[in-house]
């Protein structure tokens, strides 16, 4: 496990920031230490997003996806190619990724 901070970028005023553990390495580093997941208000995806460096299995609140660095070449290449649309069904797929199989 990694040590870190989550940083709420849709906070009114500063950046809220709150200290967590999670399984996966800083996305990057600032003067408040190691940055492990940096979350935001999509308004155009209707979603919160939460951004990681990897993907990991975690439970989180309906209307929250995970978006991983590795997804973003994944996104941006959609997103050229059909725009919002393409935006929205990525956040669609990815949040279908993140539900347990039924099997």
């Amino acid at each position: 496990m990694f040590k870190g901070w989550s940083v709420n970028l849709s906070i009114a005023g500063s950046n809220y920031a709150s200290e967590i553990e999670l399984p996966v390495p800083e996305l990057f580093r600032t003067g408040l230490g190691p940055i492990l997941e940096v979350v935001f208000w999509s308004k155009l995806t209707n979603r919160w997003i939460h951004g990681v460096s990897d993907y990991f299995v975690r439970d989180l609140p309906e209307g929250h996806v995970q978006v991983t660095m590795g997804d973003l070449a994944w996104v941006r290449q959609v997103v050229s190619r059909a725009g919002t649309v393409g935006l929205i069904e990525c956040i669609e797929d990815l949040e279908q990724c993140m539900m347990p199989s039924m099997e």
